[in-house]
């Protein structure tokens, strides 16, 4: 038997890791943050308790790697070549990338919507919240004044809880949603 390669390793070392944060994704969507604990987690994902902290030293930090995974598949979302600025084509790209990542991740928005439904899980993640917001809130604003909007802020504002009310509809009741009309809708919006 040959000895592992330090590639192999690293693949054992990220599907342990990839494991573990899909555990917590359904773990936190279908039972809560503060409900689950971390043996819950480590028996749900299959693997011992202090491989666990190996890859994750407390939940916190396990819950800030979701966040951070999930706003960077956000941004990502905009599918842009020019970073930092958005057109028209842009934004309703995004639109379109947003509701099909919706359907094909509910169990992922559900988890995350549930985060912005929890002060305490809020205020985990604070500071994280902040940093990965601004980026794209920012770029939105100065979509809407280079459109002509008098208040812009208020725009981004309006948009950002339209789409939190879609997606906490969608969640609520996928199977029965209008999720293509309600797009279009917004798409003609915009």
């Amino acid at each position: 038997m040959c000895p592992r390669t330090s590639e192999q390793f690293e693949e054992i070392r990220e599907s342990k890791r990839r494991k573990i944060l899909d555990a917590a994704i359904e773990c936190f969507a279908t039972t809560g943050y503060h409900a689950v604990s971390i043996s819950y987690l480590a028996k749900h994902a299959g693997i011992s308790k202090g491989l666990m902290y190996n890859y994750f030293s407390s939940k916190e930090e396990l819950l800030k790697s979701i966040f951070n995974e999930v706003m960077t598949e956000m941004l990502k979302l905009f599918d842009q070549d020019k970073p930092g600025d958005i057109d028209r084509e842009i934004l309703l790209k995004y639109f379109n990338n947003l509701f099909d990542h919706l359907k094909t991740n509910l169990l992922l928005w559900k988890m995350y919507m549930a985060i912005f439904s929890q002060p305490a899980v809020q205020q985990i993640l604070a500071e994280e919240i902040l940093t990965a917001s601004k980026q794209p809130l920012d770029m939105m604003e100065r979509y809407f004044k280079k459109q002509g909007y008098k208040t812009p802020a208020l725009e981004v504002a309006f948009l950002s809880t339209l789409i939190s009310g879609v997606t906490y509809e969608y969640i609520a009741d996928p199977e029965n949603y209008p999720l293509e009309q309600i797009k279009k809708r917004i798409l003609g919006l915009y």
